[in-house]
């Protein structure tokens, strides 16, 4: 399985639980009906530190990693991304971590 985390920094007029809560809601329903995708999550800051840093993440599951380049450059997700997501956000980081099952 593979985790795709992602952290964003939203632009200031989009940093408040109206904006999270708006863009939580249709990200993870834009990333959860793409291609490849096993599940899809967001998460907002649980404390304060964690939101002096970042307003959302967002938690991608896959069942391989070659799941993730045909997602990364699928025209909806590039239009999420280009469209929508870039220009609320300031920063946006991406990792990608195997997660292996329990044995």
């Amino acid at each position: 399985m593979i985790l795709r985390t992602v952290f964003v920094k939203l632009h200031d007029e989009w940093a408040n639980d109206r904006g999270r809560n708006a863009i939580a809601a249709h990200s993870k329903k834009t990333l959860g009906d793409l291609p490849g995708v096993v599940r899809a999550d967001v998460g907002f800051p649980a404390e304060e530190t964690t939101e002096t840093a970042w307003d959302l993440t967002f938690q991608v599951h896959f069942e391989r990693f070659e799941d993730v380049e045909p997602y990364r450059v699928h025209p909806d997700h590039l239009t999420f991304l280009n469209d929508y997501l870039s220009p609320k956000a300031v920063v946006k980081k991406v990792w990608n971590f195997r997660i292996d099952p329990a044995e």
